[in-house]
């Protein structure tokens, strides 16, 4: 049987630039650098160390030692609690299942800033059709653009554009039951998030925020389980 080399050889030299330029996508991740807080959640949920408004109280509960939440009936918002931090960058890992629920997003917020809705900074959304990370502090939470979208039904058409750049999406098929590990990864305007194989990233203005107070969940439609949570700073 006869060999083209000089075919062989083309290919392979294809397939090594190929590569090459793929891994220049491949941008390092800044490394873990101290542990900042941790919650393995067997304990009471009276300890103080989750915020939850008086509205939500019933909506979480711990059971067989992971934090379970839902929304509740009527309540004209997903249930949210929520974790006091002091760092605008960190990796954050934490389990969670979805129990009949339909979303979480988790979000990072700065209570001081009073430019967006609810300080919202940025998130992750997790729902059944996939991963979105989002900047929110100039994108949908912004105050000027948020009222600008409310007063005028056709605001988001007319500015699809400037809201998509905004996100980034993938899908992924979650399944009922299933427990999946998140990684996220907030470092200057980079927000990161990676489940198994399925990388989610987005570097936007509005992440590179200098401040965040809170983060934590927030849950529409049935329960959500959360476990094994840990959050480290980054290192310098």
């Amino acid at each position: 049987m006869k060999i083209n080399h000089s075919r062989s050889s083309f290919t392979t030299l294809l397939f090594l630039a190929c590569f090459s330029l793929c891994n220049l996508h491949a941008e390092p991740l800044p490394t873990k650098g101290r542990l900042i807080f941790e919650d393995d959640f067997n304990r009471s949920l009276d300890d103080g160390e989750w915020t939850i408004n008086p509205k939500y109280t019933k909506a979480f509960s711990i059971r067989d030692g992971a934090l379970v939440g839902k929304e509740l009936p009527d309540a004209g918002h997903g249930s949210t609690t929520r974790k006091k931090i002091n760092t605008p960058n960190f990796v954050l890992e934490f389990d969670f299942t979805f129990l009949g629920g339909r979303q979480f997003n988790l979000v990072l917020d700065d209570l001081t800033y009073k430019e967006v809705h609810a300080g919202h900074i940025a998130r992750v959304v997790f729902n059944k059709k996939g991963i979105t990370v989002q900047d929110d502090k100039t994108g949908t939470m912004n105050l000027k653009l948020r009222t600008q979208r409310l007063k005028d039904p056709t605001w988001m058409t007319k500015n699809k554009a400037l809201m998509d750049s905004k996100k980034s999406f993938k899908s992924f098929a979650f399944q009922e039951g299933k427990t999946y590990r998140a990684t996220i990864t907030k470092s200057g305007n980079l927000l990161h998030c990676k489940v198994g194989d399925v990388i989610v990233k987005l570097r936007s203005e509005g992440i590179s925020h200098p401040k965040l107070t809170q983060f934590g969940p927030t849950i529409t439609g049935g329960e959500i389980s959360f476990d094994n949570l840990k959050l480290w700073s980054i290192k310098e």
